[in-house]
C-alpha cells in the first residue's frame, strides 16, 4: 500500500508503492530542475516562471517569427452578449485574439504583443501580451510605448506593460478636443497622434510635450508653457 507522502518503504515493489500523485510530483520536480517537459502539466509548470504574460493568438498572415513584434487587430471568435452563445462560450473558455502586420511608425494604438514561437499562416500559437520580453532592437520601434530595460547591437529587453509614456514635441498650436501629432523626441523618425483633453495652447513655436497611452489612445499629459 502507498504511504500518503509518496515514500517507499523498504522491500516494497514499485508496482505497488508509487501513487499517480507521487509519480506526477516527482516528473513536475524534474521538469521543475530541468526546464522542459513533454506532457502537459511540465508544459505548463515551466512557463509560470517566463517574466511575461501569453496569450493564444491566431496568424491569417504569413509565418510570424519567433520575437517578431504584430499588431493585436480583434478576435478569432468574436463573443456576443449572450453568454450561452457557441462563440461567447469559446471566448470564455480560451480567448484568441488575431494578428497583424506591424510597420515602425504604426504607433496610433499601443495594441501589439511578441510572438514566443513561430506561427504559420491559419495557425494558432502564443504570444506574450503584457510583461518583459525579447525582441530584436531593430523591432523597438514597432514595440510603441515599451520601456527599454536594455539593448545590445542586435537585441533588446522590453517592459510591455512598463511604458505608455513617450516624451516629445509639437508645433502650432493645439486646441482643447483637438488631435495634433507628436514627434518623439528620442527618436524622430517616430510620430504619434494624440488628443488634447484639458486646455488649449497657443504659439506657433515647437514645444516640448508629453504623452500616454490610455485606454485605446495616446493624450497629452504634459505640455511646455
Amino acid at each position: 500500500m502507498a504511504r500518503p507522502d509518496g515514500r517507499i518503504e523498504k522491500g516494497q515493489r514499485l508496482s505497488s508503492a508509487i501513487s499517480a500523485r507521487a509519480w506526477n510530483r516527482a516528473q513536475e520536480a524534474a521538469d521543475r530542475v530541468l526546464g522542459a517537459g513533454t506532457g502537459v502539466e511540465a508544459w505548463q509548470l515551466t512557463d509560470l516562471s517566463a517574466p511575461y504574460t501569453w496569450a493564444y493568438a491566431k496568424n491569417d498572415g504569413s509565418t510570424i517569427s519567433r520575437w517578431a513584434v504584430r499588431s493585436i487587430t480583434g478576435f478569432a471568435i468574436e463573443p456576443t452578449s449572450d453568454e450561452s452563445a457557441s462563440e461567447t462560450k469559446s471566448f470564455l473558455a480560451m480567448p484568441c485574439l488575431t494578428l497583424g502586420s506591424r510597420t515602425s511608425a504604426d504607433n496610433m494604438k499601443k495594441a501589439w504583443c511578441v510572438a514566443l514561437e513561430p506561427i504559420a499562416s491559419g495557425k494558432v500559437g502564443r504570444v506574450a501580451v503584457s510583461g518583459v520580453v525579447q525582441v530584436k532592437r531593430s523591432d523597438i520601434r514597432k514595440a510603441s510605448g515599451c520601456r527599454v530595460l536594455f539593448k545590445g547591437n542586435d537585441w533588446a529587453l522590453v517592459d510591455i506593460t512598463g511604458g505608455g509614456v513617450v516624451r516629445g514635441t509639437f508645433s502650432g498650436s493645439w486646441a482643447k478636443g483637438a488631435e495634433s501629432t507628436v514627434t518623439d523626441s528620442v527618436d524622430s523618425a517616430l510620430t504619434y497622434t494624440a488628443k488634447n483633453y484639458f486646455v488649449s495652447l497657443t504659439g506657433g513655436s515647437t514645444k516640448a510635450c508629453a504623452i500616454a497611452f490610455v485606454a485605446e489612445e495616446w493624450i497629452l499629459i504634459a505640455a511646455e508653457c
